[in-house]
């Protein structure tokens, strides 16, 4: 009697839709973190090959243990404003930092707070099939062109790292013979055919706040959420790991002590293959506040960099020939000096 009354009051669907909310929490948040190294010994790809250090790749989690998306369902800004105000949690506030393209007059932003949970996102934006890459542990973020050797690629995560950063692979081909190419840089880290690695075409993109991108892009279009992730989609399993310089994966050659934290955030701007580089500690210190723009000249591109070095923001604008700027990427300090070794630009002509 006491199981019937259970059944007819309902109870056992909220038990049981309680019991499969923690199943698919605990599935969605076990490869991002709590999770330590292990050998690369058993990988399905292919390392026998790598022209990086071997001891320097990790395998941190199953191929594609995070759901990578592929051309996505889209939302305007007023649907953004009814999901905040018909949801408990909010999906959006104006300082979440968001991904901002715009190609071809197509403006999509992608939050951060979504890309956490994908890392990858493969769209078409404005008729061109990019990808927006996320890597967690180096709060990196890179977009690329999928066009590859005259053919379309679709981006997934092998699961590996390097120097912390997440290695991506083309899902279309198989992992025995797949490329792994380095989430914030575009090389491979494994010979190809040829004989020599390959590299992903980088893209412009901007690391602003959903307030600024909105305002500069009133009908903007932004990745919606999948509703099954409702509630990890409001955590941060990253928030402690930001909270000290302490590394979970290793990494080398770190940078020498210095001005700059492990974890401060640094901005690249790539212009006739030349990457230069701006911390944002050191932008505040040039512009005397947290927040600011500052006028700054690169291989003779005048550029006017927006940042916010408490919510870790920064948008490159070229002022002038904007076709010559090839890419904008945005990284912890330790990752960019670890893959490239570049120090930051010593900021004494800002206009």
């Amino acid at each position: 009697m006491a199981g019937s009354s259970i059944i007819r009051s309902g109870w056992w669907v909220a038990l049981a839709a309680g019991a499969l909310t923690i199943v698919v929490g605990a599935v969605m948040i076990a490869p991002l973190f709590d999770r330590p190294s292990s050998p690369t010994r058993g990988v399905e790809f292919d390392l026998a090959d790598v022209v990086v250090p071997r001891d320097l790749i990790v395998r941190a989690m199953n191929r594609d243990g995070v759901m990578v998306l592929t051309e996505p369902a889209m939302m305007d800004a007023a649907e953004v404003d009814r999901f905040n105000s018909e949801e408990r949690g909010k999906m959006l506030v104006p300082e979440d930092r968001v991904v901002g393209i715009e190609i071809a007059g197509d403006a999509r932003a992608y939050p951060l707070r979504l890309l956490r949970w994908h890392e990858v996102v493969n769209d078409v934006v404005g008729g061109e099939a990019i990808a927006v890459t996320y890597s967690p542990l180096c709060d990196s973020v890179a977009v690329f062109s999928r066009t590859l050797d005259g053919g379309e690629i679709e981006l997934g995560v092998s699961g590996l790292l390097y120097n912390s950063n997440t290695l991506l692979y083309d899902r279309s081909s198989g992992p025995a013979s797949a490329d792994l190419w380095i989430q914030l840089t575009g090389f491979s880290v494994t010979a190809t055919k040829s004989g020599g690695p390959s590299r992903l075409k980088l893209r412009p993109a901007s690391l602003t706040t959903w307030a600024a991108w909105r305002e500069r892009h009133p009908s903007t279009s932004v990745l919606a959420p999948l509703p099954e992730m409702k509630k990890p989609y409001k955590r941060d399993p990253f928030n402690s790991y930001f909270g000290s310089d302490l590394l979970k994966f290793p990494v080398a050659p770190l940078p020498p002590p210095g001005d700059l934290d492990l974890k401060d955030r640094v901005v690249i701007a790539t212009i006739g293959g030349e990457d230069a580089v701006f911390a944002l500690p050191e932008l505040a210190a040039a512009a005397g506040a947290q927040a600011g723009t500052l006028d700054v000249t690169v291989e003779g591109v005048r550029l006017r960099i927006r940042f916010d070095a408490v919510l870790d923001t920064a948008d490159v604008e070229p002022l002038d020939q904007p076709d010559r700027l090839e890419a904008v990427r945005w990284a912890c300090w330790f990752a960019w000096f670890s893959l490239e070794g570049t120090i930051p630009v010593i900021i004494r002509d800002a206009n």
